[in-house]
């Protein structure tokens, strides 16, 4: 008993020393902790504000120098409305000269029509159509291959060409092969057509128009035996 009373001092350091480390890792350093961790939330929110702050001025500062760009057509702006209207027309007008499909029975007709054209008899094989590209208001220009077999004079020949990239049936020429014997003037060869058609926006195929076929008045014999 005499031991402790001449050592109380020790064991009350001691048992001071053991309350602060206590309240070190049961109090301080939990309360560190969550400072730590609010901090970094508000720093994050901080940097989000400013990115945030940041974007809405490049907004700004693109949307005024946009507006000071087009203060220049600030004249005009009473024309934009009929302008409009006359493109919308004149693209109405151009997708009109362009078939909306190709079928068989359109291709056969096109094939007649170029033989009544050349003067001449015509092999080929049905094609199907292929896309080529979307316009900007959504139409699709699409295009359809068939190749066709001519004989003609070599002038036939410069005009036939001629006639095709000319005609009001929209028609480009791929590939030509030509064969000329120049003593007797005949040019035989092979023309690899495109066929162009357009389907608007919004197109259906139940809007397709068959082609206009005249029935022959004449039908041959009535008995295929005489």
């Amino acid at each position: 008993m005499s031991g402790l009373k001449k050592n109380w001092k020790l064991l009350l350091a001691v048992l001071l020393l053991l309350a602060a480390v206590l309240v070190y890792f049961l109090v301080y350093r939990a309360a560190q902790d969550r400072y730590e961790t609010d901090k970094k939330n508000v720093e994050n929110q901080i940097q989000m504000m400013q990115m945030l702050i940041q974007s809405t001025q490049q907004r700004i500062t693109t949307s005024e120098a946009s507006i000071e760009a087009n203060r220049k057509y600030e004249p005009i702006q009473e024309q934009i409305e009929a302008a409009s209207a006359a493109i919308d027309l004149s693209r109405a007008e151009l997708y009109e000269k362009f078939p909306v499909e190709l079928r068989e029975e359109d291709q056969i007709m096109y094939v007649l029509y170029l033989e009544q054209l050349f003067g001449t008899e015509i092999t080929f094989k049905f094609g199907s159509a292929d896309l080529v590209t979307f316009l900007s208001d959504g139409a699709a220009i699409g295009g359809l291959t068939l190749t066709v077999n001519y004989e003609t004079t070599y002038q036939g020949f410069k005009d036939m060409i001629t006639y095709l990239a000319t005609d009001s049936r929209i028609t480009s020429i791929r590939n030509s092969t030509l064969s000329y014997d120049h003593e007797n003037d005949r040019a035989v060869g092979d023309l690899t057509l495109l066929c162009y058609l357009l389907q608007p926006d919004g197109y259906s195929p139940s809007e397709y128009i068959e082609p206009p076929v005249e029935t022959p008045e004449e039908t041959g014999k009535p008995n295929i035996f005489h």
